[in-house]
């Protein structure tokens, strides 16, 4: 077949496989393809016949099919393309017979546009992704060539395919997913025009930097450009590129954030972009992990910052500047300060912020302690910030109280609105939240009356019944708004929807009959929750902050214009309010356009009207809003269920006209054409022109929607892994339905200060077991119940009881009138006590039980190891409950009003508080069911739920107040720190009982550990029991020591 020396052996080679043929037909049709690659030059014909060799040791049909093909492919391919090719065939045919055949009979045509250089690294990457996947190595294949019509040249595909083989080297599959993506990212380079070469020649040396830097972190950074290029500008993207370029001494990681938080920036706001990446750089030099962390929050800081003040861009550039400052002394310090900027800012100004930052440098030298600080979980460092200008709530707290008891004739407490969510007050009807400082105005004179006003509005949400929970008019607007948003219904959302009015005839649907339809619909029908308040509604609502953030404008006004109606002394102090909001309203064509619909709610429902400004550019929607203000608002008799009525229709007209969360500002939509689109250069002149008056606008809205704002704005910590700097803490769990979470500090005794809002309280209702136990516990206890009960009825006051040696009464005491008359005669010193009177001695205690569910209640006690099956043991957790059961008895017969709570705790956030029995509930078959259904859970952060169990007894009004604790030894959580750190906030948690006026009692199992149990209960009254199986027995008898 083959003339010269060096095609003899590969002849003869082939001529031994040519014999193992056995059929001849087949044999002569290997001769004739073979023969054909005589016409190929002699370096493609060699290669050929070695491939095909190698082929023919694993599939004769494949090595045809190649031979068949080679010397079409040969006009395309070089040799060592060919050998490439070949081999990429002899790899699938290995796997699949017919996999390889079907590769060579589709050739390689697609292949000719490319150059020589690009087809090599095609096969090159291909190869390598082989490795992983013949199917990925096929779709590099076949995409490169449709790839090279996309790019404007070789050299830029040659560039893409340089960076994917540099990336397969370490993971095939992020080199396939860097092709995919190629496309989206020529397509976005398109819109740089001239520029566009220049751009994707930086952006390929960017990626080819990742790749030999972090591998698939290029791929990454691939599908992030796109986005990352969005509306910006030539030279912003080149500033991106550098800062990117520079990061990347960092790690590829740090790389990567830094270009996502970037592109934001530059969009948010360019004039701060080189504050930021400096701060960036600080940071990045001391710990790569916390600039990761940093890049993360970076953009949802900014756009908070800008969607809440008018000054933006210039607020967010100072605030940049005072983390930068604390970052030259601790990054992670700094990270808590940028972090914490936009919730100190709802409460102070701006130059409030700068000195607490750098005050904060000054005072605190410790790392642990700095932090803390800068993270405002400190009550010094919320102090701090507070200080200075404007007028204190510390300073007119005691004036306002006795001006609202006087307004409405309710007895009130005042307390700050910390930078909490209002999960951390308790709507007990009797207290009030107000910002901790005001600084509106000018004078002292002119912020108290705007305190006055702010303390009405707070007021008037618990006389007209903003907070009201499960009645007739909220069930109806939970019913009318769940089958709004219901999946069912969302087609009828759309007001020029078909669905329902034209049917498909070929499916055959009849008609329900009118009687099924009822039924369907009261089975879809949602009802309140158990309690259920406002926050339940708009729990139903799709965008629920977008819902909140409607609602809490309206409900402002609704209260609003009771108290106008009810309180006509008010109205000069409202208006001085109102006149002065609406002076220092914005010009509406000067604000973002994600602003305007609520500037212009909130003109019409506390401004007194939009103004004149707003009807001209946005008449049709200022006369909607008046409308459905007008409808809902106005009567004499709205309730907060009206309010959620309105919210809803505001609610349908703002997703309209502004579709996406307020209080989120995404990524704009890609047609948008421009690059100041949505931020025009009259809004930015304006904004920097006045920046001390912009900012006041912001802060007198938020000032009265504060209340219902400060839980949306608590962000999911996005420090995670290495870059956080507490121990690592449990996700905060949502609540359920008929949940409610309160707030508590925790005392640090390494700060010497507390936390602030560090613990999350869950409130929970406790799932329901059986009556059995209470019933087998009643027996097991008979004799003994009816004794505890004999001797607290004993105990019981008497009718009326006489005593004698009063001042003055109804009768005379005969004894004393005798001793009178001697004692005058005899030295003339009688004593005046010579009546009786009858009086009635009442018992007025109120206690309150806290139940340990810890884990470790799990043990069992008394269990015999000869016999147990006949003799198991008890858990601690039902002698626990056995006692409560005991208590219940001896407190039914002595009348005592009492309640029982159960507490466990998962990290800080999570810690679940049991109602098992409130004070006011009866105890019926429900709470033996609810006692039967306490079991062992998780850890015991005690503290906070001492803090909670307090919290509700104080506000029990009874002489003598009583909280017993029941656990089985010491407190623990993952993240309460060390044993000290738990031991010290229990005993500050107990001292703050005693303060509030309620007696602490422990009663405890744990005798190993005495010496740590004095220490952690000495300043209060507690008991060891040795013996677990006699605390049944023992707890009346500890009762009647503590209340007689």
């Amino acid at each position: 077949m083959f003339e010269t020396e060096q095609e003899r052996p590969l002849s003869k080679d082939w001529r031994e496989r040519l014999r193992a043929i056995a059929n001849p037909n087949e044999r002569q049709r290997f001769v004739e393809l073979l023969r054909r690659l005589r016409s190929l030059p002699a370096d493609r014909a060699r290669v050929a016949v070695e491939v095909s060799a190698a082929l023919a040791m694993i599939s004769l049909r494949a090595s045809a099919e190649f031979l068949r093909a080679a010397p079409e492919a040969a006009q395309h391919l070089e040799a060592e393309e060919l050998r490439a090719w070949g081999e990429m065939g002899r790899r699938l045919a290995m796997s699949n017979h017919e996999a390889g055949q079907s590769f060579f009979a589709q050739g390689v045509a697609h292949l000719a546009e490319l150059r020589s250089d690009a087809r090599k690294l095609t096969f090159q990457i291909c190869l390598r992704q082989m490795a992983l996947s013949s199917s990925i190595a096929l779709s590099t294949y076949r995409r490169t060539a449709a790839l090279r019509q996309l790019v404007e040249s070789d050299e830029e595909l040659c560039g893409i395919l340089e960076v994917a083989l540099e990336i397969a080297r370490r993971s095939a599959k992020h080199s396939a997913d860097f092709l995919d993506r190629a496309a989206k990212v020529a397509g976005r380079v398109d819109q740089f025009g001239a520029s566009r070469h220049e751009i994707m020649r930086e952006a390929i040396a960017l990626a080819a930097s990742l790749a030999a830097r972090a591998g698939g972190i290029a791929a990454d950074f691939w599908a992030l450009l796109p986005t990352g290029l969005d509306r910006l500008s030539f030279e912003e993207a080149h500033r991106l590129f550098r800062h990117t370029e520079r990061m990347l001494e960092y790690g590829g990681a740090v790389a990567l954030r830094a270009f996502a938080a970037g592109s934001e920036l530059l969009r948010l706001a360019p004039e701060t972009f080189a504050d930021w990446t400096s701060l960036l750089r600080i940071v990045g030099e001391h710990s790569s992990s916390s600039a990761i962390a940093l890049a993360r929050v970076g953009p949802e800081i900014a756009r908070t910052i800008l969607r809440e003040h008018a000054a933006g861009p210039e607020t967010l550039r100072r605030i940049i500047a005072a983390a930068r400052q604390v970052a030259q002394a601790d990054t992670e310090a700094a990270i808590a300060c940028f972090r914490s900027a936009p919730s100190a800012l709802r409460s102070s100004t701006l130059e409030q912020f700068e000195a607490w930052a750098a005050e904060g440098l000054r005072r605190e030298a410790d790392a642990k302690a700095r932090r803390s600080y800068y993270a405002l979980e400190t009550r010094q460092s919320n102090e701090a910030l507070r200080s200075g200008a404007g007028l204190t709530l510390e300073q007119v707290a005691a004036t306002l109280r006795l001006y609202v008891e006087a307004l409405t004739g309710r007895e009130v407490e005042i307390a700050p609105l910390v930078h909490a969510s209002n999960e951390a007050r308790i709507n007990d009807g009797r207290t009030i939240h107000l910002p901790p400082n005001v600084a509106e105005f000018e004078t002292e004179a002119l912020n108290f009356r705007l305190y006055k006003v702010l303390a009405a509005h707070a007021a008037g949400q618990i006389e007209f019944g903003t907070h009201a929970r499960g009645t007739p008019e909220l069930r109806a607007a939970y019913e009318s708004i769940a089958e709004l948003y219901a999946p069912e219904n969302v087609d009828a959302l759309d007001a020029f929807s078909l669905n329902g009015y034209i049917n498909d005839p070929t499916k055959g649907e009849a008609a329900l009959p009118p009687e099924e339809e009822a039924r369907l619909l009261r089975e879809r029908r949602r009802a309140l929750p158990e309690d259920g308040d406002y926050r339940a509604v708009l729990a139903l609502f799709p965008q629920k902050a977008l819902a909140t953030r409607i609602f809490s404008t309206l409900e402002n006004g609704r209260i609003d214009r009771l108290l106008r109606r009810k309180y006509r002394g008010l109205a000069r102090d409202l208006d001085l309010v109102r006149e002065h909001l609406r002076a220092t309203r914005p010009r509406i064509a000067d604000l973002p356009i994600n602003i305007i619909p609520f500037e212009l709610l909130f003109q019409i429902t506390l401004c007194g009207g939009a103004r004149d400004d707003a009807r001209q550019f946005y008449g049709q929607i200022v006369s909607e809003l008046e409308s459905i203000v007008a409808d809902y608002l106005t009567g004499p008799t709205v309730t907060v269920a009206d309010t959620l009525m309105a919210t809803s229709r505001v609610y349908a007209l703002f997703r309209s006209v502004a579709p996406e969360d307020s209080s989120q500002q995404g990524e704009a939509n890609d047609e948008t054409e421009g690059r100041d689109s949505g931020r025009d250069q009259r809004a930015r002149e304006a904004r920097e022109a006045t920046p001390r008056e912009r900012e006041r606008q912001r802060e007198a809205r938020e000032l009265f929607s504060a209340w219902a704002l400060e839980n949306l704005e608590q962000e999911a910590d996005a420090l995670d892994g290495p870059e956080r700097w507490t121990s690592a803490e449990a996700p905060e769990q949502p609540l359920e339905p008929g949940e409610t979470a309160y707030l508590y500090d925790e005392w640090d005794r390494e700060l010497m200060d507390h936390r602030v809002a560090w613990c999350r309280v869950i409130e929970k209702s406790v799932k329901t077991g059986d009556r059995s136990f209470v019933e087998s516990t009643r027996s097991r206890y008979r004799g003994l119940i009816s004794a505890i009960r004999n001797q607290f009825q004993l105990m019981k006051p008497e009718g009326l009881r006489r005593v004698r040696g009063e001042l003055d009464g109804e009768e005379y005491d005969l004894n004393a009138v005798i001793d009178y008359v001697t004692d005058r005669r005899a030295d003339g010193q009688q004593s005046e006590r010579i009546y009786t009177k009858r009086l009635r001695r009442e018992r007025n205690v109120a206690v309150s039980f806290l139940l340990d569910q810890s884990s470790s209640t799990a043990r069992t006690i008394g269990r015999n190891p000869l016999q147990p099956y006949t003799h198991p043991g008890r858990r601690i957790i039902d002698i626990e409950k056995e006692g409560l059961i005991l208590m219940s008895e001896a407190l039914e017969a002595v009348g005592d009003a009492y309640a029982i709570y159960g507490f466990t705790s998962e990290g800080r956030r999570n810690v679940k508080f049991y109602v098992v029995k409130d004070f006011d509930e009866r105890f019926t078959e429900e709470i033996e069911r609810r006692i039967g259904g306490i079991t062992y859970q998780h850890n015991t952060r005690l503290g906070a739920a001492i803090r909670h169990a307090t919290a509700r007894l104080a506000r029990r009004e009874a002489r003598t107040r009583l909280l017993i604790v029941l656990s089985d030894g010491r407190p623990y959580d993952h993240d309460y720190g060390d044993a000290r750190y738990a031991r010290d906030d229990v005993r500050e948690a107990l001292r703050q009982a005693r303060m509030a006026g309620i007696i602490p009692f422990c009663i405890t199992i744990d005798r190993d550990s005495e010496a740590e149990l004095r220490d952690l209960y000495g300043e209060v009254g507690y008991t060891i029991i040795d013996d677990v199986l006699s605390l049944p027995e023992r707890l009346p008898a500890i009762y009647r020591r503590l209340t007689t």
